[in-house]
C-alpha cells in the first residue's frame, strides 16, 4: 500500500517537472524583435550611394483667404478638411450696408448721367460754357466709378475659392467682425505635393547641374513604399546659420495614402560618387570601428525581406577627405555597409534593415 502511494507521488512530481520543462521550452523559442540598422550599398565607380535627409511635405499651391472688405461674418460654409472647387463660395459677410450703398451709388450715377446728357444738349446751343460742361462730364465719370466700386464691394462680401483644394485651417468663428484681408481660411491644393529638404554644402559643391538626380520619398508610416521625386528648384544661397541649401521636389499625389502637407518625410537620393573615377571608395568615418585586431566595418549578408546577418569585415583605410574616409581594401561593390545601429554588434547577429536605423 505504501509502495503504491510512493509510486503515485513520484508520478505526480515527474508530471510537474515535465510541465515546467515544457513551459521553459516555450519561453526559450520566443523570438526577440530584430535590431534595426541603417545601411548603405557600396556602388561602382561613379555610381554613387544613397544618402538620406529629413524633409517635410508641402502643398504645391496654398493661400490664406480673406475678404477684400470689412464686415460682420454672416456664414462660414465649409469646415476644416473639406474639399472645395475653384469658384465655390466658402464664406459670406452681412451685405445689408453694401446693398444700401449700391442703391445710393446707382441713384447718384443716374442723376449725374442725366445732368451730363442735358449738358450735351445745352452746350450745342451755346447755353452753357465749356467749363460748366466739363464739370458735368467729370461728375458723370466719378459717379460711374463710384457705382462700379459699390458693385465690386457687394461682390466682395462673398469669399470664393481661387483654386480647387482642401481647407487646411479655419481662423475665425461665425458672426465675428473681420477686417479687410484678415485670414479666414487656409486653402491647400493637394492634387500635387512638394517635398522640401535641406542638404549640406559639401553635396552642393559636388552636384552635377546637368544630371537629373535619382531621388525618392519614404514615410515611416508606410514601410516598404517609395515615392519618386522630381527636382523642382534649388536655392542658390545657403542659410547663413546652418549652411544648408533648400531643395524642393515635386511629388505626385496618391489616392492610396492620405499624404498631407506638414508630414515628415525621409528624402533618399544618390550622393555624388561614393567611389570616384579612380575606383576609391568613400564611406562615412563613423562606420569604421577599431580594436586590437585593427580597423573593421559591419556588413549585412543575405539581406532578404529587409533582414540579414551581420558580418565583421576588416578594412584598410586611407585619408579622411570631404567625401568621407577612403577604403583601400575590404569592401566591394554591392556590399551592404552598416552606418547606424552598430552598438554592441557581433558577428552572426540577425538584424532588420531600416530606413531610420538607430545610431
Amino acid at each position: 500500500m505504501i509502495s503504491q502511494s510512493k509510486s503515485s507521488f513520484t508520478a505526480i512530481l515527474l508530471s510537474i517537472f515535465l510541465l515546467q520543462g515544457c513551459s521553459d521550452d516555450k519561453q526559450v523559442v520566443e523570438e526577440k524583435p530584430l535590431r534595426p540598422v541603417k545601411t548603405m550599398t557600396i556602388g561602382a565607380a561613379g555610381e554613387g550611394n544613397w544618402r538620406e535627409f529629413p524633409g517635410a511635405v508641402d502643398a504645391a499651391q496654398k493661400a490664406e483667404l480673406g475678404f477684400r472688405v470689412s464686415g460682420k461674418l454672416k456664414s462660414l460654409k465649409v469646415n476644416e478638411g473639406e474639399v472645395v472647387k475653384a469658384g465655390d463660395v466658402i464664406a459670406e459677410l452681412d451685405d445689408t450696408d453694401f446693398a444700401i450703398q449700391l442703391k445710393s451709388r446707382q441713384a447718384d450715377y443716374q442723376q449725374a448721367h442725366d445732368d451730363f446728357l442735358r449738358g450735351e444738349a445745352l452746350i450745342e446751343k451755346g447755353v452753357i460754357s465749356q467749363s460748366d460742361f466739363s464739370k458735368l462730364k467729370a461728375q458723370d465719370v466719378a459717379a460711374q466709378s463710384n457705382l462700379e466700386a459699390a458693385k465690386r464691394n457687394l461682390e466682395y462680401t462673398q469669399l470664393k475659392a481661387p483654386f480647387s483644394g482642401r481647407i487646411a485651417e479655419r481662423y475665425v468663428e461665425n458672426y465675428e467682425e473681420v477686417s479687410a484681408m484678415q485670414p479666414i481660411y487656409a486653402l491647400q491644393d493637394v492634387s500635387s505635393l512638394l517635398v522640401k529638404v535641406d542638404i549640406p554644402e559639401s553635396l552642393m559643391i559636388r552636384a552635377d547641374e546637368g544630371q537629373d538626380p535619382e531621388v525618392e520619398a519614404l514615410f515611416s508610416g508606410i514601410p516598404g513604399e517609395k515615392f519618386p521625386l522630381t527636382l523642382k528648384e534649388v536655392s542658390s544661397r545657403a542659410d547663413q546659420t546652418t549652411k544648408l541649401f533648400s531643395v524642393t521636389f515635386n511629388m505626385p499625389a496618391t489616392n492610396k495614402y492620405n499624404i498631407l502637407p506638414g508630414m515628415s518625410v525621409t528624402v533618399r537620393g544618390r550622393a555624388p560618387q561614393v567611389a570616384d573615377e579612380s575606383g576609391l571608395i568613400y564611406i562615412p568615418p563613423h562606420a569604421v570601428q577599431e580594436d586590437e585586431g585593427g580597423r573593421y566595418v559591419w556588413i549585412v549578408k543575405s539581406a532578404e525581406n529587409s533582414t540579414g546577418i551581420v558580418e565583421r569585415r576588416e578594412v584598410t583605410t586611407g585619408q579622411l577627405q570631404n567625401k568621407g574616409i577612403v577604403i583601400l581594401s575590404g569592401l566591394e561593390e554591392g556590399d551592404e555597409l552598416v552606418i547606424a545601429g552598430m552598438s554592441k554588434m557581433h558577428p552572426g547577429l540577425k538584424v532588420r534593415l531600416s530606413m531610420e536605423g538607430t545610431k
